[in-house]
């Protein structure tokens, strides 16, 4: 049997103590997160009792190994065997779940245990985790003794599991990348879609340009590149899909139909394959539930319902929701406009049972039950006008939409003229959090949009904001928009020189109007980064006690090792973190609190820790120092996710018993503390907030 190195190297820091070893002890010494100790124990446990070892396990103690030199002497002949790579469990998960899709042929455990440098054990035990990801898709996992392990479903089934898997582990935009890009993908992207493939379907399609780019909008086109080229990867396999008759009679009759069959004679002429009339359905099928871009042009003979009937309904709608919450929306164009862009493919999915997805869905039910409520009665329109049954998942959009409306309306109530401002610094995360918290409470008439780095202003990726004044902590030579360059601090002198420009600006601005252009679709296409940001960091978070360091450079030392990457990315971290240090020591003057912060390609998601020193260090300008708190992005990291991780480093500023938990809370307590920070602030974003809003 193969297992991990990093199973191997927790195996010999057990057998080389006596006593109960901590979890928090063995972390340290392998440099990774105790989490990540967690996950492994499982092999850990399944290795030592195959040698015959004995593990005992106790609260508040740790753990300890019971062995006898025999057994001692078994281990060490392992050692030699032990893998290099190492893949965490929901890796290995996501490998097992390719390689199942893929493979036409049952595979034994051995295949996947030398694949995944892990024991047999360890195979069976992922398999139980996987089985119900496939059974939730009506594909069955079948283990076969001495046969192997395959899957039996049909196909349609298969390949939706692929678009699911891809759609649950990838962005839109990673998928555009792979298109842009003239490198190979070092993550799963190309074992689910081969890259040559999608290229030669993005050029084929850019021939109906006139009539798919300039209608669908960028998902739905991205989606029906995605949807030929798995389509193709099957084929080309020997795999047939099929579909029933009567239905495939029926979209024969579509005008869109002949759209797709012009794609196919393409993709056989391009691919040297036959594309038989079943696939011609599904293309027709995916067409029918697209969404379409606001403004486009459409063909009378394209829809499954018409435009009076659709706009009727919508407005149906909009009365019998103003009924349930007494909210009057007979001024709101939006919501009209939304409706009816959003209701007609969402019917044509409905009626033709397409899948719709919506990864919002807990959250809307969680934090708006009473939107979702009314939603779900108004949703009885749909059903008893057109005899279909409406999923939870679309009841969630039409909350969505009625609640952005709510939001709008309320804001209407109260408006005031405001001048759009942003806050920039270098990153984008650090220093301009400290001066976002002062600015916004000495100055009511600037409307604070977000944080934005010097990079944001240089490569105009701030333009579509409709800024009107910039408040920067350092010097910006060229710029589209007047800045004031102030100390992070905000001195008496810098608040004089901001409300001068605010006296000028009053005189000149003109209220900020919304781009129409998919205001919705992007709304919700926020919110989802939103969630997955928040995720990310409350899955990442690590909580370090009594660490002892005879100085900053020390303490940026460990935390540049705590990210648990091979070497060269640790010193690469660290020497950023070094050269950052070097600008100017960020401490939370009086607090005692040091903000370690980086934009870096050494981590591959966002990264939030916090450092409880046994004994107060001196930062470079002599202030002391207890507590440090490191927070990491991706070098490609989104606005949207620099956003929020300027939440956490506002919370420092602005909450108290935030800066409390993390300085002495149980982990529970600085968990419950940040959850609450990042859920406020997606709350405020769902209640109709911009993606940058605070």
């Amino acid at each position: 049997m193969s297992y991990s190195r990093r199973v191997v190297e927790i195996v010999e820091i057990l057998l080389g103590k006596v006593e109960y070893t901590a979890v928090s002890e063995i972390a340290e010494a392998l440099g990774i997160s105790k989490r990540t100790v967690f996950r492994e124990m499982d092999e850990v446990e399944a290795l030592v009792t195959g040698l015959g070892m004995t593990l005992e396990k106790k609260t508040r103690l740790g753990v300890k190994l019971e062995a006898t030199d025999r057994q001692i002497l078994k281990f060490k002949a392992l050692q030699s065997e032990t893998e290099q790579e190492h893949f965490s469990q929901d890796e290995r998960h996501k490998i097992l779940i390719i390689e199942l899709l893929k493979s036409r042929e049952p595979r034994k455990f051995y295949y996947f245990s030398t694949l995944l440098g892990v024991s047999e054990a360890t195979i069976s035990y992922d398999m139980d985790k996987i089985e119900p990801w496939f059974g939730s898709r009506g594909i069955e996992l079948v283990r076969k003794p001495g046969y192997g392990v395959y899957l039996e479903g049909v196909e349609s089934q298969f390949r939706k599991a692929m678009v699911d898997f891809l759609y649950q582990n990838y962005e839109h935009q990673d998928l555009v990348a792979m298109l842009d890009s003239s490198e190979t993908q070092t993550d799963l992207v190309e074992t689910v879609i081969d890259k040559a493939i999608l290229i030669k379907i993005s050029q084929l399609l850019k021939g109906y340009e006139q009539y798919l780019e300039n209608r669908l909008t960028d998902g739905s086109f991205m989606g029906l590149m995605i949807h030929l080229a798995i389509a193709i990867q099957r084929i080309q396999r020997g795999e047939s899909i099929f579909m029933g008759a009567e239905i495939l009679e029926s979209l024969r009759q579509d005008s869109q139909f002949e759209i797709a069959r012009n794609i196919g004679n393409r993709v056989e002429e391009t691919f040297d394959v036959k594309f038989p009339e079943d696939e011609l359905g599904y293309i027709t099928m995916h067409l029918k539930g697209s969404k379409l871009k606001t403004g486009a042009i459409v063909d009378q003979n394209d829809l499954i319902i018409t435009n009076f009937e659709i706009t009727r309904l919508a407005s149906n709608m909009i009365h019998e929701f103003k009924k349930l919450s007494g909210y009057d929306f007979s001024e709101d164009e939006k919501l009209l406009i939304g409706l009816v862009s959003h209701l007609r493919p969402a019917i044509t999915r409905m009626k033709l049972n397409l899948d719709i997805r919506n990864p919002l869905l807990d959250k809307i039910k969680e934090m708006y039950p009473e939107i979702y409520r009314m939603s779900e009665n108004v949703s009885g329109l749909i059903q008893k006008q057109f005899e279909i049954s409406v999923p939870d998942e679309e009841i969630g959009y039409l909350a969505m939409h009625f609640g952005a409306s709510i939001e709008r309306y309320r804001k209407l109530q109260h408006q005031d003229k405001k001048i759009r401002t942003g806050i920039v610094c270098s990153s984008g995360i650090g220093t301009s959090s400290l001066l976002y918290s002062r600015v916004s409470k000495h100055f009511a008439s600037l409307e604070l949009i977000g944080q934005f780095s010097k990079e944001d202003i240089m490569l105009g990726k701030v333009d579509t904001y409709g800024l009107e004044l910039l408040i920067s902590t350092i010097q910006i030579d060229q710029s589209n928009y007047p800045c004031i360059k102030v100390n992070p601090l905000l001195l008496e002198e810098d608040v004089d020189k901001i409300q001068q420009a605010i006296n000028i600006l009053k005189r000149q601005v003109t209220p900020y109007k919304e781009s129409s252009v998919e205001i919705e679709t992007e709304k919700i296409e926020h919110i989802h980064e939103m969630t997955e940001a928040i995720l990310a960091v409350e899955k990442t978070f690590e909580l370090f006690e009594e660490i002892s360091v005879k100085n900053v450079d020390a303490l940026i030392k460990k935390a540049a090792d705590s990210i648990g990457r091979e070497s060269k990315f640790r010193k690469m971290l660290y020497r950023q973190l070094v050269e950052r240090e070097r600008l100017g020591s960020t401490v939370i003057h009086g607090e005692g609190v040091i903000l370690i912060h980086a934009k870096t390609a050494a981590v591959e998601t966002l990264q939030f820790s916090v450092w409880r020193l046994k004994r107060a260090v001196l930062s470079q300008k002599g202030e002391s120092v207890t507590l440090a708190v490191t927070m990491y992005t991706p070098v490609e990291a989104s606005r949207i996710q620099l956003e929020m991780m300027s939440q956490i480093s506002k919370a420092l500023i602005e909450e108290p018993l935030f800066l409390k938990a993390l300085r002495s809370g149980t982990r529970a307590e600085v968990e419950t503390m940040l959850k609450r920070r990042l859920h406020g602030w997606l709350n405020r974003q769902m209640q109709g907030g911009k993606p940058h809003d605070v």
